[in-house]
């Protein structure tokens, strides 16, 4: 008589295993449906453990169960070492966005995750830091009872999309002042040069200079709002950006929206669709004509090429901002845990996380900006700082 097929555990460590099951990994991410898991896809997480995973960097820590053979969960995390302190954190931190798991549809969650949270979690590190992790996950309800980080607080927001038919529907929906100010931004825009809108994907020859001038203009944006990046400071993050996979027929993957004033580029976004649900990954305009709000025609123009194409959900990812409101109908709350292993975990987690490293980034918003141009030397170990 046949039993019920138990659960097992599996850790894996090395380039060599994580590649072993790469097409048993590209299939769970077909059999689990939940939309809140690009960041735990093969091609991105494999793309990241080879540009960032190397000596001295994060080591990947990928906790994996198998009913026999058949792989039904994968959770993506990695140990990193900074400043005297391990932590065990979602693979890709800073730039993952979601801490996530894969989980085939029909499967035990409490089971599932209760085996990922048990033998070996946390061995020889100081902390565990899971966040964002979305109230929509199947991890949500089982680290529920892990402390949570002091004063967090966290949502994405989003566009849900299926409201609407065609992107003229979308339109004819809006405000008559949303109507208004939109056209005012198109027509000071167009005064430049004909307006063009296109979507690029990896195979096209232009991809590689698009996402670095997407990029560029996103530091260019940092450096003028004196703001901190941890993940933009982390050498290789174009090469990381280039070397991820797209697909336009199967509507999956990497790719880029690209606004155009005549020959000139206004405004770019890196975006992926997973799902059906497209993640507004990094946007990025001409700095000399933040006056007419590129940023915010792109955004317009890809939200309307989203919808003709059946996406469903324009996604603004956590950290909730003014204009991220103007632009969602929805939102997804997101929780944060830290669990502390050892005495440094406990402050990492009690005083570090919640007290000193905010009140540091607040006091670099506070330097002038002659003297943060003076500092200019220090700024990527101050954002690597930040990173710990």
């Amino acid at each position: 008589m046949g039993g019920r097929r138990q659960m097992s555990l599996r850790v894996l460590t090395d380039t060599a295993e994580i590649d072993a099951i790469a097409e048993d990994w590209r299939a769970l991410e077909t059999a689990c449906s939940d939309r809140l898991t690009y960041f735990q896809t093969h091609d991105w997480c494999r793309s990241w453990i080879g540009t960032f995973c190397q000596d001295g960097g994060p080591r990947p820590h990928i906790r994996t169960i198998w009913k026999d053979e058949r792989l039904v969960a994968v959770w993506p995390l990695m140990i990193v070492d900074g400043a005297g302190i391990r932590r065990l954190e979602t693979l890709g931190e800073p730039h993952t966005q979601y801490c996530n798991l894969l989980l085939a549809d029909g499967e035990r969650a409490a089971e599932a995750v209760s085996l990922l949270l048990g033998s070996g979690f946390g061995d020889g590190c100081d902390v565990a830091v899971l966040r964002p992790v979305p109230s929509t996950s199947p991890l949500a309800p089982s680290v529920a009872h892990l402390p949570p980080i002091a004063g967090y607080s966290n949502e994405s927001s989003m566009l849900d999309l299926s409201r609407f038919e065609s992107s003229e529907a979308y339109w004819a929906g809006l405000g008559k002042l949303q109507k208004r100010n939109r056209n005012r931004r198109r027509n000071q825009l167009a005064r430049l040069g004909e307006l063009s809108f296109s979507v690029v994907w990896p195979d096209d020859a232009e991809f590689p200079e698009l996402v670095d001038t997407a990029v560029a203009m996103k530091r260019r944006w940092l450096l003028e709002t004196k703001r901190l990046s941890a993940g933009f400071a982390m050498n290789g993050y174009e090469d990381f950006l280039n070397g991820l996979g797209g697909d336009r027929e199967a509507l999956s993957g990497a790719c880029v929206s690209v606004l155009r004033a005549g020959e000139r580029i206004v405004a770019v976004e890196i975006g992926f669709i997973h799902h059906r649900h497209y993640y507004a990954y990094i946007g990025g305009f001409d700095w000399a004509l933040k006056e007419l709000s590129p940023g915010k025609v792109q955004m317009e123009m890809t939200v309307g090429w989203l919808i003709d194409n059946g996406v469903e959900a324009y996604d603004l990812l956590p950290n909730p901002a003014e204009y991220k409101a103007s632009w969602s109908n929805e939102s997804v709350a997101m929780a944060g845990h830290a669990l502390p292993l050892t005495w440094k975990g406990r402050f990492y987690a009690g005083s570090w996380l919640p007290t000193l490293r905010p009140a540091l980034k607040r006091l670099w918003a506070r330097v002038p900006a002659m003297a943060q141009a003076a500092l200019g030397f220090g700024r990527g170990a101050l954002c690597l700082l930040l990173y710990v």
